[in-house]
């Protein structure tokens, strides 16, 4: 098992690699022997870089605090810097054949940051990506950032969005990421909350709309229900909302 990090995109807590996005092998031209990756059949050369690259855990778009000590992500990643050629055919899978989150649901609130750190043309190889939230209760102050950098995502094909409880264990990382003071919760009562919910339901149904080659979306836990399913099954069956 290999670790990278580049950055935009961090896979690992130990060994750095930085690189990968800003910088392409250099190799000088020489014969390629007949036992190269390249002179082995398509087919061939696509499941080795799967097993390379593709990780059965998400891969993390930036480590923090959070990050489990536990993580690991089972890729290997050094293929890519043998020569250009394998660059170009490597990158797409690592980036379209992964799915991507965060260390836990109280770092998901900067998920829009780290999108912004991963240039535009890896931005497009991007097909899955899945986010715990547990800052439900900020979604319509917070969410037309994220909105809008998922926006930029134009391969994207599956979004997962879970919204969950919050743990104790996550307060510190949300004081220090959000800038709240410690315990204190955002009210919603009375008509502010509906309005709060009908802001939020709007940005869902957009962001959605503006997704054209998404064909999995899930919205687990969202407070209303109904709104939830019913956008869930317009991406399904391929209809605007």
């Amino acid at each position: 098992m290999s670790n990278l990090s580049h950055p935009s995109l961090t896979f690992s807590r130990q060994v750095p690699l930085s690189g990968l996005v800003t910088r392409l092998p250099t190799s000088k031209p020489n014969r390629q022997p007949k036992t190269h990756l390249l002179n082995l059949p398509t087919i061939v050369l696509q499941r080795i870089l799967l097993r390379l690259l593709v990780s059965p855990t998400r891969l993390i778009l930036h480590h923090d605090a959070s990050t489990p000590s536990t993580y690991r992500t089972f890729i290997t990643t050094n293929i890519l810097f043998v020569n250009r050629q394998l660059y170009h055919i490597s990158l797409p899978i690592l980036y379209g054949s992964n799915t991507f989150a965060t260390s836990s649901p109280a770092t998901s609130y900067d998920f829009d940051v780290h999108l912004s750190r991963v240039p535009g043309r890896n931005k497009c190889l991007i097909r899955n990506i899945h986010l715990k939230i547990d800052w439900g209760r900020q979604l319509w102050a917070k969410f037309p950032l994220i909105a809008m950098r998922l926006g930029e995502l134009r391969g994207l094909k599956s979004l997962r969005l879970q919204f969950v409880d919050r743990e104790d264990s996550n307060e510190d990382i949300r004081v220090h990421i959000q800038g709240e003071p410690k315990g204190t919760t955002s009210r919603r009562e009375g008509h502010l909350a509906v309005m709060m919910l009908n802001t939020e339901k709007k940005m869902l149904k957009e962001m959605v709309q503006g997704m054209k080659a998404l064909r999995v979306f899930e919205l687990k836990g969202f407070e209303d229900v109904e709104f939830a399913r019913r956008l869930e099954f317009e991406v399904r069956n391929g209809r605007g909302v």
